[in-house]
């Protein structure tokens, strides 16, 4: 019932212009800086161990960086139950050499998979790859326990024409990637429950488990697979980046996609940290006890 209200109550505001949304950001940036620090002791531990070597000072600039791209995050997720076509793509787009790149690989008749991070706005993201691929669009996520949460972001995430696949119905995507050509999305930097199948690598400093499907997945259907890169040019607006992980999967050894992905990540969250998911426990299973 609750979060029944809560979702309506987020609908009732998506509906507000940005700009009041934005005052909302300012409200909730100055609560977790000065007031509640949200999930403070999870970000610093993530940070001080990401960033051995700088100072106690720079980690906290950070912290603060990321409060405030946490807020804007927050009222943009809630301005995308509500936001047109034409609005969404005023405030994310794909690069024009990015957007010319999908378009030539779309013509090659193979599939398109594109890795992405909790970077940037990646809801909007993912909003928009529906609204830009020719091909059948399907995107991995990862369902919340409440029924109702689910339904409600599978919803809200496919209006655009991209299906929602739960990261446990694998088998159900290859599936359907075998009867047409499609193009998959997979913010792949979740938290693994199954460490023992899980590929691991220095990541950030810390040997960290990573998800291994899509790289799996990618060889067996000979897929594209392409890194989009999220850059945050100001507060609501991002420009998307393509780089080309590989043109032809098949061929890769095991593990160098997820390989290559992870360090094109880590590349981004170093020159931008604070626009990376910092208070997840992204290593609650590889030795950072929170």
């Amino acid at each position: 019932m609750l979060t029944n209200f809560g979702l309506f109550i987020a609908k009732v505001i998506s509906y507000l212009p940005l700009g009041i949304l934005f005052t909302l950001a300012d409200i909730i940036y100055f609560i977790f800086n000065r007031l509640y620090a949200y999930r403070k002791t999870v970000i610093d531990l993530n940070l001080i161990n990401a960033f051995p070597h700088k100072r106690s000072a720079e980690l906290w600039f950070i912290r603060k960086n990321y409060y405030r791209h946490l807020a804007d995050f927050f009222v943009e997720t809630i301005k995308s139950i509500s936001i047109s076509q034409k609005e969404l793509r005023n405030h994310i787009e794909l690069h024009h050499e990015s957007y010319a790149q999908w378009k030539r690989y779309e013509k090659t008749g193979q599939h398109i998979f594109v890795v992405l991070g909790h970077y940037g706005n990646w809801e909007w993201a993912s909003l928009l790859a529906g609204l830009e691929s020719n091909l059948v669009s399907y995107a991995l996520y990862s369902p919340p326990h409440n029924k109702t949460l689910d339904k409600f972001l599978i919803k809200n995430r496919s209006r655009f024409g991209c299906h929602l696949v739960p990261m446990n119905h694998m088998k159900t995507l290859y599936s359907n990637l075998q009867k047409e050509t499609s193009f998959v999305a997979f913010v792949a930097d979740q938290t693994p429950v199954d460490t023992e199948n899980a590929y691991w690598t220095k990541f950030m400093h810390i040997n960290t488990p990573f998800f291994k499907g899509f790289d799996t997945l990618a060889r067996r259907t000979n897929a594209i697979v392409l890194y989009l890169s999220i850059k945050k040019l100001n507060r609501g607006f991002y420009e998307l980046e393509l780089e080309t992980i590989t043109e032809n999967a098949k061929e890769e050894k095991e593990n160098m996609i997820v390989e290559k992905y992870v360090r094109l990540l880590e590349k981004d969250i170093e020159h931008k940290p604070e626009y990376w998911l910092w208070s997840h426990r992204r290593w609650k299973r590889a030795g950072i006890n929170y």
